[in-house]
């Protein structure tokens, strides 16, 4: 039926429409909109055939409306293929026109003009189409550049600066803002920032000239430009002249920021040359040798020492070399041991990795004095710790032991009469008495007073006694024989210590005394004088030298008072003292149990405003039988005997209980800080620190209010001990305080390892503070010793204005004295503590206005 044929027809065309259009979008949308517009080869041609097929659909009921749509395929097929396939389609769509027109019955004429049209058409489409490939793989790869640049730019450290021919910026990225202060926008459309540091303009500009002038080159250039800051930087650019260049057309820059380096360079350099200057300039003899014993460091000292005029000239050389060009000068045995023994202190110093120190070599050339070096050797080791080599120093040290030896004897003798001092004597009687222990031989002391001494000294003045002392002197060497041994002790005092029983050292002491009691003929100036002379033989119960030498001091008084000029000897008669002490020793067993200690605190008052700083807990013995007796009487006894322990337990406790009591009742009076005072033996004690904890405790007083004092002489008998026992006392909290400063014998490497809190400056120094200088000078040494500790410093023996003006224009604000306050009872100190809580009586006032 012929309108069903149509309505087929029809329907064949509109959906040969819709696939084609369908088609041809699809095309498009990959071309314009897709990253990889062409397909493989196999899925092109499908979709080429399947174009051409809905085309002839459409074009079969009328050939002749085939044209239009061939001409199109054959300009939109290169959008899908390239290469050849692209051609074979373009003459495949030709050829089906022709045979579409054929169909048509069209003439020859129309078939080949319609046919070359369509190849025209075809071609022009391929043209457009490659171009637009082109333009778009170049696009893409643009795109990809531009960002990989911008990435760089971005997050790289570097300055890239691009300028136009003038030198005006183009382009710089993010990297400026870090390394000069400026932002981009600052800088762009600007000329190249000109702030360049005055000495490197010069060099700066004449580069940037040399840059411009000189096409396709590169420049190179350190320089300091001034940050947005105002600080100096140090910069390294390089400059690439790509004038030459169509994309760029100016010139780029990359810039580094150097300061660092520099810096480290700069600092590199100064060490280098304090290094090199240490070495020449340091007269101790140094030098390196790497692990074959070559050396490869030396100073001048060293150079010059054996005759190099350069490092270079004894770099590689060995010690055997050394000594082998010194055989002339010196014995070849020498040269061989001196080599040898350096050679094996480097493979020890190599073996183990520690120093060899001290070396002292007595000697080196054969014709020079005699001289002494002391050497000492360590490991180099690199930046793992591997040893590379041996640093050796040698320092002459030959004045040194001249100078140690005559020290040695300044020491031990006194430098007026020539004889052995008290410390030497103080030595020789100890090792008497050690071998006295130990073998029985005896020894005696003969303590020599001179009568009346100090009148010639008055009369005749002291360059007369000084004579005289020397002839005396000169006297008693002559009735002395091998095995004596004499001393000064003071001024006008010998002892003389007698390998001999008592009977024969009398013998010894009256030859001494009649030779003495002739008189004496200095400058035509006769005088007379006499001696009185104590004995005290050794005995088993003589604990140190000095009660031996106790014993013979008070036979020599025995001697004055029975009319001076005689010899006494010590026996039981003489034995008061020893009695007194024993008696003593006996009470203070009792006194704590039996409650005749008392306690008195002496205020410590700010020489600034007068208020309470501290007090000072100071222990009184009331003995029944004895009486009053003074603390420098029963604290020595307690000291030997032990009882110092409980004592300063109970003192401790009874402060603590005290403070613990005022902290309640006077809570706004500022905390005055109550010290003890520590005796050594009682550090010493294991027991000690936890009976301290349990008093802490029990008390529940603030630890940190109560001082503990230690004098300097104790600390210093036992540093080290002492250092770890005050460490474990300042971690309960508690203050330490150092007493007696600068009358013991304090070695600064310790003192400075002492955790104390306070410096408490002696008395005897106080004292004179206002009257001599040397006294004010060693006050104002302690005090800036204290500071320089961060210690607090208290001054104590104030007893007048004039010192208190003294010590507080030398910085010391705190003062303890009779001038502020004698030592005071419990309810005294509630007084001050009620005046200072008060704030409403000013507390000595008269002491402590300073003009």
């Amino acid at each position: 039926m012929p309108w069903r044929q149509d309505l087929y027809t029809t329907y064949a065309q509109l959906g040969a429409t819709v696939a084609l259009v369908l088609l041809l979008l699809l095309a498009l949308q990959r071309l314009l909109f897709s990253a990889a517009p062409q397909l493989t080869r196999r899925h092109s041609l499908i979709e080429c055939c399947a174009t051409l097929a809905a085309v002839i659909t459409l074009a079969l009921p009328q050939s002749q409306t085939a044209f239009p749509w061939l001409v199109m395929m054959a300009c939109l097929f290169p959008l899908i293929l390239s290469g050849r396939p692209m051609l074979g389609v373009v003459t495949a769509v030709g050829l089906a026109g022709v045979l579409l027109n054929l169909f048509a019955s069209a003439s020859t004429s129309d078939l080949l003009s319609q046919f070359f049209v369509t190849l025209f058409a075809g071609s022009i489409g391929i043209l457009l189409s490659e171009a637009l490939r082109f333009h778009l793989v170049t696009a893409r790869k643009s795109r990809i550049n531009l960002a990989r640049f911008n990435a760089i730019a971005r997050v790289t450290h570097n300055l890239f600066i691009i300028t136009d021919a003038d030198f005006k910026v183009l382009f710089v990225n993010r990297a400026i803002k870090e390394i000069i202060g400026y932002t981009q926008n600052e800088i762009l459309g600007n000329a190249l920032p000109s702030s360049i540091h005055p000495d490197d303009l010069a060099a700066y500009q004449k580069n940037l000239r040399a840059l411009h002038k000189l096409p396709n080159s590169t420049v190179f250039t350190r320089y300091r430009l001034q940050h947005k800051n105002g600080h100096w930087i140090w910069l390294e650019a390089y400059g690439y002249n790509m004038l030459h260049d169509e994309a760029i057309n100016g010139f780029v820059f990359s810039i580094v920021n150097i300061t660092e380096r520099k810096l480290a360079e700069q600092k590199l350099d100064d060490e280098r040359t304090l290094l090199r200057a240490v070495l020449d300039h340091n007269p101790s003899m140094m030098y390196a040798t790497d692990l074959t014993g070559r050396f490869t460091i030396s100073n001048q000292s060293f150079q010059r020492r054996f005759g190099f005029l350069s490092e270079e000239d004894l770099r590689g050389k060995t010690s055997h070399d050394v000594m082998r060009m010194q055989a002339t000068n010196m014995q070849k045995h020498i040269a061989r041991q001196l080599a040898h023994e350096s050679q094996l202190h480097d493979i020890k110093i190599m073996q183990n990795g520690e120093p060899v120190q001290s070396i002292e070599i007595e000697g080196i050339l054969e014709n020079e004095a005699p001289r002494w070096y002391k050497s000492n050797k360590y490991p180099l080791r690199d930046s793992n710790g591997k040893i590379i080599g041996i640093l050796n120093t040698m320092r002459d040290i030959t004045r040194r032991k001249e100078y140690e030896i005559h020290l040695k004897y300044q020491a031990l003798h006194d430098p007026l009469t020539g004889l052995a001092n008290r410390r030497y004597m103080l030595q020789s009687i100890a090792r008497s008495m050690e071998l006295f222990r130990t073998t029985g031989e005896m020894s005696t002391i003969l303590f020599c007073d001179l009568d009346f001494f100090k009148n010639v000294n008055d009369i005749h003045g002291h360059e007369f006694g000084d004579k005289c002392l020397r002839e005396i002197t000169r006297r008693i060497n002559l009735h002395l024989n091998d095995t004596d041994f004499a001393a000064r002790f003071g001024s006008d005092e010998f002892i003389i210590l007698v390998k001999a029983a008592q009977a024969d050292a009398k013998v010894k002491a009256q030859a001494l005394l009649q030779a003495l009691s002739v008189p004496l003929i200095i400058n035509d100036v006769v005088v007379k004088v006499g001696a009185s002379i104590g004995i005290a033989r050794m005995r088993a119960d003589h604990k140190n030298p000095s009660e031996l030498i106790r014993d013979a001091d008070a036979a020599m008084y025995q001697a004055k008072e029975q009319g001076r000029n005689r010899i006494e000897i010590f026996d039981a008669s003489l034995h008061d003292i020893s009695t007194r002490r024993a008696q003593l020793d006996a009470a203070l067993h009792f006194a704590l149990e039996r409650n005749e200690f008392s306690i008195l605190y002496q205020p410590k008052v700010s020489m600034r405003d007068g208020s309470l700083k501290g007090l000072e807990l100071l222990l009184r013995w009331n003995s029944p039988q004895h009486g009053e007796i003074s603390p420098t009487e029963f604290i020595p006894i307690a000291e030997s005997n032990g009882l110092i322990v409980p004592i300063g337990l109970w003192a401790l406790e009874q402060a603590c209980k005290q403070q613990r009591h005022w902290q309640t009742a006077f809570p706004d009076a500022g905390g005055a800080v109550v010290a003890v005072n520590v005796s050594m033996r009682q550090l010493l004690q294991s027991a000690f620190l936890p009976a301290v904890t349990r008093i802490l405790e029990e008390s529940g007083v603030t630890p940190g209010t109560i001082e503990l004092e230690l004098t300097e002489t104790s600390v210093m008998a036992s540093p080290l001990q002492v250092i770890e026992n005050l460490a474990l006392l300042k971690r309960l909290g508690l203050r330490l305080a150092l007493d007696d400063f600068g009358t013991g014998y304090s070695s600064l490497a310790y003192l400075q390892k002492l955790p104390i809190n306070t410096l408490k400056i002696d008395k005897a120094f106080v004292t004179g503070i206002a009257k001599r200088k040397s006294d004010k000078e060693i006050v104002r040494l302690i005090i800036a010793l204290a500071r320089t500790l961060a210690l607090e410093i208290v001054a104590e023996g104030v007893e007048t204005q004039e010192q208190v003006v003294e010590l507080s224009r030398l910085g010391c604000e705190i003062g303890q004295g009779f001038l502020f306050s004698p030592p005071i009872g419990a309810p005294e100190v509630e007084r001050w503590l009620a005046m200072q809580e008060d704030r409403r009586t000013e507390i000595a006032p008269e002491y402590i206005r300073i003009d």
